[in-house]
């Protein structure tokens, strides 16, 4: 395989993952937490654990792909874990945020 062949499907991958890579880790992770809980449902064991743990994990990743990508995130709880628990300069959206005023009507204002 000649090097240019091998950059192209680099970059096609790199940009199937930009694209789906989001989507696919949430719904991935979800899995994971899903079948971790009815493994804990059907067979008590710690592996249960495991599986749920790196279900939340991989769910959140997906979370931080959509906020790199679109500025914004999809879920409150995702919003919630990387704006209050993880470092700042851990969430992609930290200088993006544009403060917004309520409109105000033609009664108030200032001094009314």
């Amino acid at each position: 395989m000649s090097l240019t062949v091998l950059a192209l499907w680099l970059i096609f991958g790199l940009f199937v993952f930009w694209v789906f890579g989001g989507i696919v880790a949430r719904l991935g992770g979800l899995l994971f937490v899903f079948a971790g809980i009815a493994d804990l449902a059907f067979a008590p064991n710690a592996s249960a654990f495991l599986l749920v743990a790196m279900g939340a994990l991989i769910w959140l990743a997906g979370h931080w792909h959509f906020a790199l990508r679109h500025h914004e995130y999809k879920s409150p709880l995702a919003r919630y874990v990387f704006c209050r628990w993880a470092p700042s300069w851990a969430d992609p959206t930290r200088n993006w945020a544009v403060a917004v005023a309520p409109e105000r009507g033609p009664g108030e204002g200032r001094g009314r």
